[in-house]
């Protein structure tokens, strides 16, 4: 069977060890359960409506045991809907609660618009990042293809790579592009950590992409800045791109506080 991030068992997704987190293998990385989120979003009614916002607020730590999700129309429509989705196990506990908005795909090219921001040169000229986490298999080293445009999880300070995910995210299923986005996006704190690993926690509390139009393909650039304040909190602000240019933004608010309290 070809590797994947969840294999699914009729309602339930069973994780594999390629959702690993790199700190702790009984949890889950957050991108992965994301991308479950977004798959439930896109298969809701009209599936052709494009999802141009979604948020997701990490609720708790997510374990590695089989989950399942849930979706709800908050505000039903042909041109613009809202669908929130919940991830949650067989307790009805809920780990990841997501909303989106989708919107209708028009032409709209004879309307004017600000120059976009500079494109990174491509992956094929960007040599690989193969830094490894975890003494284990995990999402960060094991489920990516990442290549550097500059900086790396293994420096402190800002960064910028090309991301692709190399499985399915679900077994026998082809990932949407935002699938694939939603996965690396989560990375972003982490890839632009502005202390050592083992002196601070920089947990992100959410994610949230805006898109300012569809992505294509399976490559994904971000180059990621965080910013953290005195106050114990702090901020990931990433700028996406895909191959065929800039796409639209990726935020995460951050959770500060020293790894010794």
């Amino acid at each position: 069977m070809t590797a994947a991030l969840y294999v699914p068992h009729d309602d339930l997704f069973e994780p594999t060890e390629l959702v690993k987190s790199p700190w702790s293998p009984e949890m889950s990385h957050g991108g992965p359960p994301a991308a479950l989120l977004v798959r439930a979003i896109e298969n809701v009614e009209p599936i052709e409506l494009d999802i141009a916002r979604v948020t997701v607020e990490m609720l708790a730590p997510i374990p590695m045991r089989p989950l399942t999700t849930s979706t709800t129309v908050l505000r039903p429509g042909k041109r613009i809907q809202l669908v929130a989705a919940e991830l949650s196990d067989s307790d009805g506990v809920v780990f990841l609660r997501a909303t989106a908005w989708k919107v209708r795909r028009r032409d709209t090219l004879a309307v004017g618009a600000m120059a976009p921001p500079e494109p990174p040169p491509p992956p094929e000229s960007c040599p690989n990042e193969t830094w490894q986490i975890a003494p284990y298999k995990n999402f960060y080293s094991d489920a990516q293809e990442r290549r550097s445009i500059f900086g790396s999880i293994a420096e402190i300070g800002a960064a910028a790579a090309w991301f692709r995910l190399v499985v399915p995210v679900v077994a026998g299923e082809q990932p949407s592009p935002v699938q694939r986005l939603v996965t690396a996006a989560d990375s972003a704190n982490g890839h632009s950590r502005m202390a050592e690993f083992d002196d601070l926690l920089f947990i992100n509390t959410d994610l949230t992409l805006h898109l300012a139009r569809a992505p294509i393909g399976e490559w994904f650039a971000l180059d990621s800045r965080s910013h953290y304040d005195a106050s114990g909190r702090g901020l990931s602000d990433t700028t996406v791109f895909d191959l065929t240019g800039f796409l639209g933004r990726s935020n995460q608010s951050l959770f500060l506080d020293e790894r010794s309290s």
